[in-house]
């Protein structure tokens, strides 16, 4: 496994999920003044975690919510984004024009948002209403806030119990499967290195992960 570093993950998991109390006090905080929905903005990889985010909820979920493209919500807005919408976004270097442009057109209409910025002197951090910066992991970020608000609503039971046992095996686990794939990773490599071209094929609720897992 070549440039694998299992000590590096696993510390970037557990940092991810060192998070949940900063994400939990901006959840209650939103939930104990109360909202209207929920949405997931994005484009590109952000729009991917964005939409696995929904199929989440989805499952488990009464609470209005739905997965927008940054670059449509420009283009022909959204009526249902106004006061009482939480935004949840995420962006690696606080530049995506799209999300910063988005954000601001969700804000003029009222709407709060709550960013992951990697890069916390981004102009974008500096924007959303509530700012969480740590680099990597942004699916887990997107669900630990999904889990939240469901919890809140009481439809999540499970909740602390799933937590702590993600907290005491979910960095450890992640790395045992990569380690458990290299040896068919392995043969498709040297299977298909020369290919010209790979379909990813998804549809339905595995659209998300598909087009995430593609890029």
């Amino acid at each position: 496994m070549k440039k694998f570093n299992e000590q590096e993950k696993v510390e970037s998991v557990q940092g991810a999920l060192a998070l949940r109390g900063q994400i939990e006090e901006i959840v209650d905080g939103i939930c104990e003044k109360g909202y209207t929905n929920i949405v997931w903005l994005g484009i590109g990889g952000t729009w991917a975690s964005a939409q696995q985010a929904t199929v989440h909820m989805k499952e488990k979920s009464a609470i209005e919510t739905w997965a927008e493209n940054a670059a449509e919500y420009l283009t022909t807005g959204n009526k249902r984004i106004g006061a009482g919408t939480i935004v949840i976004t995420s962006s690696v270097t606080g530049n995506t024009i799209e999300v910063v442009e988005a954000v601001k057109k969700a804000q003029e209409a009222s709407a709060t948002v709550i960013g992951f910025i990697d890069a916390p002197e981004a102009d974008l951090a500096k924007m959303v209403d509530h700012v969480v910066s740590y680099k990597q992991n942004e699916q887990l970020k997107f669900f630990m806030v999904a889990d939240r608000f469901m919890r809140n609503a009481g439809e999540f039971a499970d909740y602390e119990e799933m937590y702590q046992e993600f907290d005491q095996h979910l960095a450890q686990a992640l790395v045992e499967v990569e380690k458990e794939a290299e040896p068919f990773a392995i043969e498709f490599a040297k299977k298909h290195w020369n290919d010209d071209l790979h379909y990813f094929v998804g549809a339905g609720n595995q659209w998300g992960a598909t087009y995430s897992y593609a890029m």
